[in-house]
C-alpha cells in the first residue's frame, strides 16, 4: 500500500522526535525527491521494520537493523527495483536521520537481501544481469542480428546508423569494490543512454578485466553523450572508453563483439 504524502521538504530530522509514521513519511519524501520512479511500490512492511528498528535501537542497532535491511533488499528485488536504486533508498533514510551515509554493514545487508531474491529470479532465466541491469553479450548478438536484418529491409547501413561504445574498467582485486564499480557503471550507462539502446556486460566478474559494450544509435547528440559519459567514468572509475563503428556485414560485427568481449 502506497503513501499519499507528496515530495516536499527533505532536510534532516531528529529521530528522537519522530514516530514510525513520521519517519517513513520523511524517508519517502527524500527518496522521491532523489528520483525514485516506482512511487506506488515504495512503502512495504520491510520499510516499517527498518524504521521501527532505527527508532527503537538507534543507528547503532546491530542484528535487528541488519536483518530488517536484508528484508528490505529482498522486498525491493521482488518488486523489480534495481540494486542501485535500493541502496540509494537506504541512503535517503540516513540523509533524513543524520545527513550521513549508511554504514557498510547495512549496505552489505540490503545488497545481500536484494541479491538473494534478485539472483534467484535471474537463475530462473533471463538476459539481464540483476546487479548491473545490463544485458548479456549473448543478447547483444541477438540485437545485432535484428539491426542488420532491419537495415536490409530499409536499405540502410548499420555502419552509418549505429556505433559500439566499449568501456573497460581497470582490474581490482577486492570483490566488493568490483561489485560497487559494476553497479555504478550500469547506472552511468543508463543515465547516458536512457532510450532504447542496448547496454551489455557479459557478467559481474567480467568487470575485473572485460568490457561493457553498448550498441547505440548514431544520432545527433551521441558525441555529447559519449563525452559526458567519458568524463564521468574516467574521473570516478578509472576506465578506458572508445567508440567504434559497426562493420558493413553482420558476420564481421559478431566477430568484432566476440573480440571485444575478451
Amino acid at each position: 500500500m502506497s503513501r499519499s504524502t507528496p515530495p516536499g521538504k527533505t532536510g534532516r530530522t531528529s529521530s528522537a522526535a519522530m514516530n514510525p509514521t513520521a519517519l517513513t513519511d520523511a524517508w519517502r519524501r527524500r527518496t522521491l525527491a532523489a528520483g525514485w520512479l516506482a512511487i506506488d511500490d515504495w512503502h512495504t512492511a520491510a520499510v516499517d521494520a527498518v524504521a521501527s528498528a532505527v527508532l527503537l535501537r538507534g543507528l547503532s542497532a546491530g542484528a535487528e537493523l541488519a536483518q530488517a535491511c536484508g528484508s528490505l533488499g529482498r522486498s525491493r528485488a521482488e518488486a523489480g527495483i534495481g540494486i542501485a536504486e535500493t541502496i540509494e533508498d537506504l541512503a535517503a533514510l540516513f540523509a533524513v536521520l543524520d545527513g550521513g551515509c549508511p554504514p557498510l554493514r547495512l549496505v552489505t545487508s540490503i545488497a545481500a537481501g536484494w541479491a538473494e531474491e534478485g539472483l534467484a529470479r535471474h537463475w530462473q532465466g533471463g538476459c539481464e544481469d540483476p546487479l548491473t541491469g545490463l544485458a548479456t553479450v549473448s543478447y547483444l548478438r541477438t540485437r545485432l542480428t535484428e539491426v542488420y536484418r532491419e537495415a536490409g529491409q530499409l536499405g540502410t547501413s548499420p555502419a552509418a546508423t549505429h556505433r559500439l561504445v566499449v568501456i573497460r574498467l581497470s582490474p581490482r582485486p577486492d570483490a566488493l569494490d568490483r561489485v560497487a564499480r559494476a553497479i555504478s557503471l550500469g547506472h552511468d550507462l543508463r543515465a547516458a543512454f536512457p532510450g532504447g539502446d542496448t547496454l551489455c556486460g557479459e557478467s559481474l566478474s567480467a568487470f575485473a578485466s572485460g568490457p561493457a559494450i553498448a550498441l547505440v544509435r548514431a544520432c545527433g547528440d551521441l558525441p555529447a553523450r559519449y563525452a559526458s559519459l567519458r568524463r564521468t567514468i574516467r574521473l570516478s572509475r578509472g576506465a578506458q572508453l572508445r567508440m567504434a563503428p559497426l562493420p558493413a556485414v553482420l558476420t564481421e560485427a559478431l566477430r568484432l563483439v566476440d573480440e571485444l568481449a575478451h
